[in-house]
């Protein structure tokens, strides 16, 4: 069997390699070729004009026609990732037996679209099958609009492999790391998973929706990842973790097999770690395998939404982490700490608050835009107006509350400000020990 697969571009005013990789579509990729699938992959996001810090850069990015309920809105709406010609010269064979797409954010999907028509005026004869994220929180969408022949949910993958006529073993397929090197000729980074899904039920996360349970991938196949990508010459690995400190005895035993290793290696969470499991060791393993700059969730300080929002970590527990890390090693400006911007009827002002409050604790904080995700328990307050996927967009959500705007920018300048001091102060540090 010969299957195409492809991660499409991002069609958005902004975009950005924050150590965007399809994982699990990589994960689905790897298990087929370990079947004897035969795999040609095209990753339409594989290309950087610029190259930053730990492996991430700016995307190439060509303007394009803005759908039309973006046209009030002052920004060019742009294709980002390679050109159509280079994906034309890239389609080199004359057809194959399943074309696999897979999907990301909600609001991604008019790529999608530009991508099947390419894909049907190319291949006629081959079956186009969807998955991923925008597939399965906006599956009825995805089913009208996108002309796929197949539209599968997250949920549903042993339906997906029994159509391919691929046996599916649970344990064996999420145990499953990618073979990265099968796909790509360079790497900048690698993101990796040792767990899926999350205990906790937020609300204003879908997880449930993307993953039911909580599956912990062996010790043994994490470290023979890591020391195989080292020996590549790759340097960062991205955790895609949802949980990684549930149940910490296991992070523990893992980060004491990561140190023993001796590798000159760095670790990134773009997906918080829990305030609430951190303990004295925990943060100290954190410091020695060489975690930078750590993410840790909060969302608010705010008691009531709080409460609403999953009940999480309150200030208590901020406090009590943020003594752990520096006890652990850890500097001020050397973790960070996420706040949500722009959710309906936000206080900016007692935003600005708790950055203040996160930033005489030493922390760096990251806004998280609030967009509205569907299928969570909050975007069922007002589901009925967002019905169209490109409403869910981060970048223009708040422009929806117009008179909100430039307090955004202004809360946003003022965490960038913030942040600097706190990176200034550590060079500050260094400078003194070096001299």
């Amino acid at each position: 069997m010969n299957i195409l697969a492809i991660n499409p571009w991002i069609y958005d005013f902004a975009a950005y390699d924050f150590w965007l990789k399809p994982y699990g579509f990589l994960v689905i990729l790897t298990y087929l070729k370990n079947k004897g699938i035969n795999v040609d992959y095209i990753d339409c996001l594989d290309k950087k004009i610029t190259k930053a810090d730990f492996g991430r850069g700016k995307y190439p990015a060509q303007i394009i026609e803005k759908p039309s309920i973006f046209k009030q809105i002052p920004r060019h709406f742009k294709r980002y990732g390679i050109s159509i010609d280079e994906l034309k010269g890239a389609l080199k064979k004359t057809n194959y037996d399943y074309i696999l797409i897979t999907s990301s954010m909600t609001y991604w999907y008019p790529a999608i679209i530009d991508l099947i028509k390419i894909l049907r005026a190319k291949f006629g004869a081959s079956k186009i099958i969807l998955g991923g994220t925008y597939a399965t929180l906006c599956y009825g969408h995805a089913k009208k609009t996108t002309g796929c022949d197949f539209v599968f949910k997250d949920s549903s993958l042993k339906e997906f492999f029994s159509l391919l006529n691929v046996d599916f073993n649970y344990t064996q397929f999420y145990s499953t790391l990618p073979s990265y090197e099968d796909f790509y000729t360079t790497l900048d980074y690698v993101v990796l998973r040792t767990c899926w899904g999350c205990p906790f039920d937020c609300s204003y996360c879908a997880i449930k929706e993307l993953f039911t349970g909580f599956f912990r991938v062996p010790h043994k196949k994490v470290i023979e990842f890591i020391a195989k990508y080292h020996q590549s010459g790759i340097k960062n690995f991205i955790l895609y973790d949802d949980a990684f400190l549930y149940e910490p005895n296991y992070a523990k035993q893992l980060l004491r097999q990561i140190i023993n290793l001796k590798l000159d290696i760095h670790f990134h969470t773009p997906n918080a770690l829990h305030l609430k499991f951190l303990d004295k060791d925990i943060a100290c393993l954190l410091k020695k395998s060489n975690f930078i700059n750590p993410h840790f969730g909060l969302e608010t300080l705010n008691p009531y939404l709080q409460k609403l929002w999953g009940d999480k970590v309150n200030k208590s527990d901020l406090r009590r982490g943020v003594n752990l890390l520096k006890k652990g090693g850890f500097r001020k400006g050397e973790f960070s700490v996420y706040l949500l911007l722009g959710y309906p009827n936000q206080n900016l002002e007692e935003l600005k608050k708790e950055v203040d409050m996160l930033h005489c604790l030493g922390a760096k904080v990251s806004l998280a835009e609030f967009s509205p995700v569907p299928k969570t328990k909050i975007f069922q307050n007002y589901k009925d107006n967002f019905n169209e996927p490109l409403s869910h967009n981060n970048s223009v959500f708040g422009s929806f509350q117009q008179d909100k705007i430039k307090d955004f920018w202004e809360i946003k300048n003022y965490v960038r400000q913030l942040n600097k001091e706190l990176s200034l102060g550590n060079k500050g540090v260094i400078s003194d020990i070096k001299s």
